[in-house]
């Protein structure tokens, strides 16, 4: 099966050293909806695809299941612009905004944090 293409993203990004070392090898980074705030996913990052991501404007994670970089939507054809990214102050963790035009989770659902845990009561007497 021949793999898509992704499109030019809208932005580029002049990428800063991240702190790999922390997490041997890897950076967490949180997708988020540029608009809604919601948060779409949580994924991880290494020094390549990283710098991918920064050049193409298209998110390119690092899929520890598959040991290799991978371009969200690279199977699908939905690609993810990232429309801004911010660093933590330990330059160890990664915001990325975007618009998804399409549902991020693998499962079809818009949001990867879509299992909500429903509330116990609360315990204690008067």
């Amino acid at each position: 099966m021949a793999k898509n293409q992704p499109p030019p993203g809208t932005h580029q990004f002049e990428p800063i050293d991240l702190d790999f070392d922390k997490m041997n090898g890897v950076v967490p980074y949180i997708l988020q909806h540029s608009y809604t705030g919601e948060i779409l996913m949580l994924g991880v990052l290494n020094d390549e695809s990283w710098r991918r991501t920064c050049e193409t404007g298209i998110l390119t994670s690092y899929r520890r299941t598959l040991g290799r970089v991978w371009t969200m939507g690279e199977d699908g054809g939905h690609f993810i612009k990232v429309s801004r990214v911010k660093v933590d102050c330990d330059n160890d963790t990664v915001l990325f905004e975007t618009l998804p035009e399409a549902p991020v989770c693998g499962h079809g659902q818009l949001t990867c944090f879509f299992n909500e845990l429903p509330a116990k009561e609360a315990h204690g007497g008067k």
